[in-house]
């Protein structure tokens, strides 16, 4: 379908953060253009109503064990495929599940659907589908797909931009007129500008492998602003319609440590952060994790005044046991320092110092088999009753370890899902052996490790 063609660059960025979908993220093919059964046009919602589970075959009515259907009907304002309409309804739901798309009354809206049941067509965040306001590039490709004229062979939005979660309030996206572009492949160097609205066109584009370039201001990067790093190429075939939405980031950069006790880096850690006034505790922001090297990174940071947050959420966590925590040390957000940044500015040696941990203790797990181990893939699992559960660490064959938090109640098990090509004569399925599980139950601290072993003797038929 020509949404996938089109859609597929800029869309899953857009998307697929917003709701629990997974989008394929195929490369770019030859362009299809609109197909006689293609139904694609823009359009207002004019109305909208979830319908009854139990409506019967025919209505549109939703299966009881599917997601609810939703009808929303439109108002046709500039058609490019399907039938010359007025209005039209246009589902979202049922078994497409989380991806199917929310439209908002009295917002216009690019539509791309395909046929469901019964006749229906579906919107889907797979599909191409967005606002208006997010269509400025595509939609003069669609008319000229629909009038039978050129269509560009590269094509898309230049703006500026701050990472996810931190562009300020009051400063929306601005696209980037009248800025010089390139593609340049082994073989091939394409020209063209961005326009009043930010919009870029590269026409004949032949087929290969491409670096974009921009002649940008000062202090921004090209890149786009789910990317950590520069632009990667892209391999085009002769013949396409590739949508490729680029961005103009900052070049600010902020870099630091959370620190236990001890004055020593976490080995795990994940902070947030925020620009100052952004911060009320249910929203998430610009994500950062801090692994064994003892640091985290935000790239792209723009001027102006942020808040660092560890463990957001203070959740019971035995990796990180830690509550929350906000820079440069502090337990509420009223007492945080705002972390102050200059446009371009490098601060890489912020201290986040964390203070007394949850108490915890390790628990030492031996796994046996009752004579040699059959080939096949071993899991082993702490259940926590309260909070996340704590990784488990291979400190030799057979031997295991868990770092678990002591007021918590926790289930140690493990199970062995069989080679596929290892006979499992009981087992017209591939097998499974588990293990007893075992209840550790939280104590008062004590000293040393708990030991426990973790013997497998029962075999189970599983479904593929």
């Amino acid at each position: 379908m020509i949404a996938r063609a089109l859609g597929t660059a800029c869309l899953f960025l857009l998307a697929a953060p917003a709701w629990a979908c997974t989008c394929s993220n195929a490369q770019p093919g030859a362009c299809p253009g609109l197909q006689k059964d293609d139904v694609v046009f823009l359009g207002i919602v004019t109305s909208a109503g979830t319908l009854p589970p139990d409506a019967p075959a025919g209505s549109g009515g939703a299966a009881t064990d599917e997601a609810p259907v939703v009808r929303y009907h439109f108002r046709i304002e500039q058609e490019f495929a399907g039938p010359d309409a007025p209005e039209m309804d246009i589902y979202s739901g049922g078994d497409d599940g989380d991806c199917g798309y929310r439209f908002e009354k009295g917002q216009e809206y690019l539509v791309f659907t395909h046929p469901g049941t019964e006749g229906r067509l579906f919107a889907t965040i797979c599909n191409g589908t967005r606002p208006a306001s997010d269509a400025r590039a595509i939609i003069p490709q669609l008319r000229a797909m629909r009038d039978g004229r050129r269509v560009a062979s590269v094509f898309g939005v230049l703006r500026r931009a701050d990472p996810p979660a931190l562009a300020p309030a009051d400063d929306p996206e601005d696209p980037l007129p009248n800025v010089s572009l390139k593609l340049r492949s082994v073989y091939d160097r394409f020209e063209t500008s961005s326009g009043a609205d930010g919009v870029y066109s590269f026409y004949d584009v032949h087929a290969g492998t491409y670096r974009f370039y921009a002649n940008l201001p000062g202090r921004m990067d090209l890149t786009q602003k789910t990317l950590a790093g520069a632009l990667p190429p892209f391999k085009i075939p002769d013949g396409a319609c590739f949508e490729y939405d680029v961005d103009a980031l900052p070049t600010g950069h902020i870099r630091g440590s959370v620190l236990g006790p001890g004055g020593k880096p976490l080995p795990l850690a994940s902070v947030e952060l925020f620009r100052v006034g952004q911060y009320d505790g249910s929203h998430a922001g610009l994500w950062g994790f801090q692994g064994t090297g003892g640091t985290f990174d935000f790239v792209h940071i723009g001027a102006g005044e942020y808040i660092l947050v560890f463990n957001r959420l203070n959740r019971l966590n035995p990796n990180s046991p830690f509550a929350r925590s906000f820079y440069p040390g502090v337990a509420d957000v009223s007492e945080a320092k705002p972390i102050k940044l200059k446009d371009s500015q490098q601060l890489v040696n912020l201290k986040l110092q964390l203070k007394k941990a949850y108490p915890t203790r390790r628990i030492l797990v031996h796994v046996k088999w009752q004579g040699a181990r059959p080939p096949g893939s071993l899991t082993v699992m702490a259940q926590a009753d309260q909070g996340d559960n704590p990784a488990a660490e291979k400190i030799a064959e057979g031997l295991y370890q868990f770092t678990v938090l002591e007021a918590v109640d926790y289930t140690i098990a493990a199970w062995e899902d069989l080679d596929p090509q290892h006979g499992v004569a009981a087992c017209a399925l591939p097998g499974r052996i588990t293990t007893p599980a075992v209840r550790i139950v939280g104590t008062k601290p004590r000293s040393g490790a708990d030991e426990i072993t973790l013997a497998f003797f029962r075999l189970e038929c599983v479904k593929p």
